[in-house]
């Protein structure tokens, strides 16, 4: 009887505390808080991200003063970029910007739907790099559950041996009912 009841609570217990699966994610909101480090000098950058599934970001600079207002839009292949200071829109194709996020989330999703082992790692927070391309990693320092799901909101992104960026997420939202439409200008 004793060993049913101990059973039957640690079945709620896990159950409970059990993540949400990243692969669900439909939305993501943060303030992003990076340092990058290039040629020994380090900058420090603030901005929002807005992500909505399966392939669209938007990236809207806080910090530095000189960089406030600029937006980055990534969709699918295509990286959209708006400098107020000129009132000028580019567009390009593809993005090789280690640190986007529309990249790392992708590629979390894909592991989240694909690949046990990371599944079964991921949750018990094992997980503490991910190789990313073919140079890169990204380490994860510190992960938070947020509204059910389990996010890496300390990392830090490495090529090779060189620390190229730390990233802090803070305020995050999560399948808050972000909409692509809204968010595009």
């Amino acid at each position: 009887m004793i060993k049913n009841i101990l059973v039957f609570l640690m079945m709620v217990t896990t159950l409970f505390s059990a993540s949400e699966r990243i692969s669900n994610i439909q939305d993501i909101y943060s303030i992003v808080k990076e340092v990058t480090y290039l040629n020994g000098e380090k900058r420090e950058k603030v901005y929002k991200i807005e992500y909505v599934s399966p392939d669209y970001l938007r990236k809207e600079m806080i910090l530095p003063n000189v960089n406030k207002g600029e937006i980055f839009q990534y969709e699918k292949d295509k990286t959209k970029v708006y400098i107020p200071l000129f009132d000028e829109i580019t567009e390009e194709n593809g993005s090789e910007d280690v640190s986007n996020f529309l990249s790392i989330i992708k590629d979390l999703k894909s592991k989240d739907l694909k690949d046990k082992e990371f599944v079964k790692n991921y949750y018990l927070k094992k997980i503490k790099e991910l190789k990313y391309k073919d140079s890169y990693k990204i380490r994860f320092k510190k992960f938070e559950k947020i509204n059910g799901f389990l996010l890496p909101v300390e990392m830090e992104i490495f090529q090779e041996n060189n620390k190229l960026a730390e990233l802090n997420l803070e305020n995050i939202k999560v399948n808050s009912g972000l909409k692509r439409r809204d968010l595009k200008k």
